[in-house]
């Protein structure tokens, strides 16, 4: 008798979300470098942003709805696996509107921030920073899109609903992403 035949075979591993780990593990990289970049300067001498209330009065409200989205996101994907498909439907929806309300807060915050990208290298690392989040909502929102109509045409069940936890799995990423940036950006 072989060892081998005693040993329990290995669970599946999803594709789907060993790939979606890999991928946002390689964008944590990206992300934790900018931020020692902004760090770095944000140490120099000549700082030319102020932190005060009503400058933080944008990213707070920003903040709420990212996690207001992300609560929405979760509760879409338990739908979905309570057999509530139109609960659903709705999580979803809200969650796509709050992830478009937070870009056009970023865009308005942006046009009002009164700095340029090319201020310095502090402009270019904030503006970095901040747009490559924002693509990543945008990116977000895209699969909450496609799960969305992937719903609507039935295509989950509480068997098989891989694809919205993976879309949520995302979500919380970018609002993760979003609170450790509101932190070093606004607080810091």
């Amino acid at each position: 008798m072989s060892i081998l035949t005693n040993i329990p075979p290995m669970n599946k591993f999803s594709t789907g979300k060993v790939a979606l780990s890999i991928i946002l593990t390689s964008e944590s990289v990206f992300f934790a470098t900018m931020l020692v970049a902004y760090i770095a300067l944000r140490k120099q001498d000549s700082w030319p942003v102020e932190h005060t209330l009503a400058r933080l009065t944008i990213p707070i409200a920003n903040t709420a709805v990212l996690l207001f989205s992300a609560i929405s996101a979760w509760c879409g994907t338990v739908s979905i696996r309570d057999r509530k498909t139109s609960g659903s439907q709705g999580w979803q929806m809200l969650t796509l509107l709050l992830g478009l309300v937070f870009v056009t807060i970023q865009i308005y915050e942006f046009s009002h921030a009164g700095m340029r990208i090319n201020d310095q290298a502090f402009g270019g690392v904030f503006f970095t920073l901040m747009g490559f989040h924002g693509l990543h909502v945008l990116a977000g929102v895209v699969f909450l899109i496609i799960n969305l109509v992937r719903t609507r045409l039935g295509d989950f069940s509480p068997n098989r609903y891989e694809a919205v936890e993976l879309g949520t799995w995302f979500w919380y990423y970018v609002t993760a992403v979003w609170v450790v940036l509101f932190g070093a950006l606004y607080l810091l």
